[in-house]
Formats: structure tokens, sequence, C-alpha cells
């Protein structure tokens, strides 16, 4: 088979709506532009799509001196970095604790009107001060990793077994491949897209926010697509594992339609069907 990246997405705001790109630059936090924003609450807890659906029909897309933000039932938000107040303030991402800077009072009262509740719109900075405990280099907003790939057979697979047809958004990658086997991904140990080299450091687990219709943020009915990968996708540990996290190895761009180069394989996580 030949092998490309099929698609490439950005999250500009943590949980917001994916946004297709057809090339990224990528550095030492994944790709330009990607989770470099988050909402905290007023004590820096980390605000996400998980319990706050209409964050996942909010858009937001990079402009050129700053990011729009949308949503339908708001007047756009202009955000302008020249204008960030960048203040610092204490926040977390899981277990990685460190500290966001401030963006505008107007997008904190922008996304506290939405969300009904009082919040903080954070920025990384063009240099993030987090450390990735899970993935051991530096990160933006992204949950534990600076990256995610996942196959586009093995989504069709995963579709083959259940009677709900489940979505690639609803996984939020940030590089999706074709041209492959179903679950390839899971035996690659180092690839190649481009110039840019990626090291595969392990299999993604995942959550309820699986479940959440891409474009509503409703849930979907019966907790799919969780409930068919807990049939052939959980590990040892009970965790159900589908994509793998990426860390990139160097810098440069890619581009969709790129060839995906095997450079390294590993020993692929064994999962028992029930």
């Amino acid at each position: 088979m030949s092998m490309f990246l099929s698609q490439i997405s950005i999250f500009p705001i943590k949980s917001t709506q994916g946004l297709r790109v057809s090339r990224s630059d990528v550095d030492s936090y994944g790709l330009s532009f990607d989770r470099r924003f988050m909402l905290a609450d007023s004590k820096g807890r980390m605000l996400t799509g998980r319990a706050l659906p209409k964050l996942v029909q909010v858009k937001a897309v990079p402009v050129r001196d700053g990011l729009r933000v949308c949503h339908p039932e708001s007047a756009d938000l202009l955000l302008r970095y020249d204008d960030f107040a960048h203040g610092g303030m204490a926040t977390h991402v899981w277990k990685d604790e460190f500290e966001g800077l401030r963006t505008t009072d107007e997008a904190d009262h922008w996304f506290s009107e939405l969300l009904g509740r009082q919040c903080h719109l954070l920025y990384c900075g063009q240099t993030s001060v987090r450390f990735g405990a899970k993935a051991g280099v530096p990160l933006s907003f992204a949950d534990g990793f600076p990256l995610l790939l996942i196959s586009q057979a093995s989504l069709e697979e995963l579709n083959r077994r259940s009677a709900v047809a489940s979505e690639m958004a609803q996984f939020r990658p940030n590089l999706v491949v074709s041209g492959t086997a179903p679950f390839a991904e899971d035996g690659w140990q180092r690839i190649r897209i481009g110039q840019v080299e990626f090291k595969l450091d392990c299999p993604c687990s995942r959550c309820i926010f699986t479940t959440r219709d891409p474009l509503t943020g409703d849930f979907l009915p019966d907790k799919e697509p969780l409930a068919t990968l807990s049939k052939f996708r959980k590990d040892a540990t009970g965790k159900i594992n589908f994509g793998m996290n990426l860390i990139a190895l160097n810098e440069g761009m890619i581009e969709e339609g790129m060839p995906i180069e095997v450079l390294q394989t590993r020993t692929a996580e064994v999962y028992k069907e029930s």
C-alpha cells in the first residue's frame, strides 16, 4: 500500500472545533496554532468540552494578527495578540501545573456569557512554560502529547464493527493517514512525513469526549464509539485505546498528500476481543 498523509487538523482553542488545513509548520509543541489557547475557571482549573458542550460549537480561526472566534449564538470575537494582557495565571492540564498567560477582558467576558460561568481565556505564549510529564517534552495545552495520529482504515474497521457510524472528528486527531491496514499505526515507532520525523510514543486512551457529537456537543446514543471500542481495543489495564500519541523530533513543514515513511517499528499492544 502507498501510505500518505490525508488530513491535517488544528484546534486553536482546547476543546473547540477542529480546523482542517492543507499544510502546517511543525515545531517542538506540535502543529502551529494547535491548542495554544485554553479556557480556565476563576481558580485556574481547565474547562473542556467533556463538561461544557457549547465549547464544541466554538470555531477559532487564526488570522494575521490574532484569532477570530465564532459561535452561532454570539457575535464574532476578534482577538489581537498586541492587546493581550500577558499577566500570569496558575493553571493546569491534568497533572501538569504551570502558568498560563491572560488574554483580554473582552475574551473572558465573551466566553463567560457563552458558557454561563466565569472563565478566562488563557494563552501559552510563543514559548510555553509547561513541561509535559507524560511526554517528557514542552507542551502547549494539549492533553498529554503534542500530536495525535489515526489511520483512516482504523476508523473504517471501527465502523464495520459498530451499528453506529463514528466520524474522525470525534477522536480529534491532528494527523490522519490513508493507504494502511487497520491499526497499522499500532506497530510504528518512528515515521517521516516530508522532512519531519515523529516518534510514536504510546497509544491514546479514549474518554467520554469521543461520545459527543463533534458539531452540536450533544452526547451520541448508545455510548458509541466507546461501547464498540471496549470490545476489541481494551488493554490489560482497562484503557480503551484508539490512535497513537506523537512527538515531533525536528521542525519542518508537512502537507496533505505527503507519503508516510516508516523508519522504525514497535511491538504493538495486544488487545483481547470480548
